[in-house]
């Protein structure tokens, strides 16, 4: 019996000795098979472009990437901007296309009524214009009291492709506003699917008007609102697109600007990001009762102005500057050829010879002298947002 017992003990010790061993078997190859795959990912990284902030490049190291300290250093090669005009009925612009509540049903105003109910001291009166407007006389624009216009230097279709375009009459546009003494500013119409996007449209944006005195904001439109190639974005990715688009011209020496209509504002939009953006709100009202800040009022699109044959958007800032801003970039200057004697020839800005599609009774931009005067100016800006109480009372609130 005795004997029985210990040759129980002997096998169970036994036993148990077999599993331990087991166990540290099995740890023991895991822990080769982790350090030799770790040590395969090491020589299989490759750089992961990644970005931040709305304004910068950097690179991290995920799956196949290159050691952390050639990587940090490392900068993103931006791509050549190429400008390319689109033509007139061009079906991948989807400005209009969209319409809410405070942007309908737009009561019919001239620029004379116009100023009598809205303009107050510190404000200035305005426009805003695209190829939509077709081809206007400057002349008889300026000489009819018009301040300053917002101009529309080009979009992205809202097809899946989303092209970025130059409005086919831009150059004709800012031209003959700053020939006739118009200060001018920037509106972009954007279809940006992310962040990315909104950069390259900014950077199109910023080389499309670098050659330009641009003294009123340079503004980023979006509208396409859960359409087209934008139907799935949300209020979060929608504004840290628009926040990536302004960031950039701000950096560029540009007074970024939003733009949106009252519904939107309220509904689409996370507007307490925008507090160091200025805002233009569009609604179509005698008198409009959106309680967030706004710096400019756009309350129709059926004004009707001297040298604009069709309806208008009209505007009301409350800023106005006492200059026009000196453009970032002096066009360049040509020597002529076999003459080195004489001097630099005045510098032009041309249209493009490009031959567009025209459909019946459908207006071509015309073309028109695009001299420009590029002297340099300061740019003094005297914003007043506190305005007097009447009747119509437009005035600038806080969010």
């Amino acid at each position: 019996m005795k004997k029985d017992k210990l040759k129980l003990k002997k096998m169970i010790y036994k036993h148990r000795l077999q599993i331990l061993l087991l166990v540290l078997a099995f740890a023991l190859i895991v822990n080769l098979t982790s350090v030799t795959f770790i040590m395969y990912k090491k020589k299989n990284i490759k750089p992961v472009m990644v970005y931040e902030n709305s304004m910068q490049f950097f690179t991290i190291n995920t799956i196949e990437t290159e050691p952390v300290e050639e990587i940090v250093e490392e900068v993103v090669e931006e791509k050549p901007i190429v400008i390319q005009k689109a033509p007139v009925n061009d079906k991948e612009d989807g400005e209009k296309k969209f319409v809410d509540s405070s942007t309908s049903n737009a009561k019919e105003t001239t620029i004379e009524e116009a100023k009598a109910l809205y303009e107050t001291e510190g404000s200035s009166f305005g426009i805003d214009v695209s190829k939509w407007n077709g081809n206007i006389n400057w002349q008889q624009v300026a000489e009819s009291g018009v301040e300053f216009a917002i101009i529309r230097c080009g979009y992205r279709g809202y097809g899946s492709e989303g092209k970025i375009v130059q409005d086919p009459y831009f150059e004709q546009n800012i031209n003959g506003a700053l020939k006739n003494g118009i200060k001018v500013g920037i509106y972009f119409y954007s279809t940006a699917i992310n962040e990315i996007e909104a950069l390259e449209e900014a950077r199109t944006v910023v080389e499309m008007i670098k050659n330009y005195k641009i003294t009123y904001p340079v503004v980023y439109d979006f509208e396409n609102y859960y359409e087209g190639r934008c139907a799935y974005l949300n209020k979060t990715i929608m504004t840290n697109n628009a926040l990536a688009f302004l960031n950039y011209v701000k950096s560029k020496g540009y007074t970024p600007m939003m733009y949106a209509s009252k519904d939107a504002y309220q509904t689409k939009w996370e507007t307490a990001r925008f507090s160091g953006m200025k805002n233009w709100l569009a609604h179509y009202t005698d008198k409009t009762d959106y309680t967030g800040k706004y710096n400019m009022w756009q309350y129709t699109d059926a004004g009707r102005v001297p040298g604009i044959s069709k309806n208008v958007d009209l505007n009301i800032a409350y800023f106005k500057y006492s200059a026009d801003a000196p453009a970032k970039e002096a066009p360049k200057t040509e020597v002529p050829k076999n003459n080195s004697s004489q001097s630099n020839t005045t510098p032009t800005q041309s249209n493009s010879s490009q031959t567009e599609e025209n459909p019946k009774n459908e207006e071509q931009p015309k073309n028109e002298d695009e001299n420009k005067n590029n002297e340099d100016e300061t740019n003094n800006s005297n914003e007043q947002s506190n305005l007097n109480q009447n009747n119509q009372e437009s005035k600038e609130k806080d969010f």
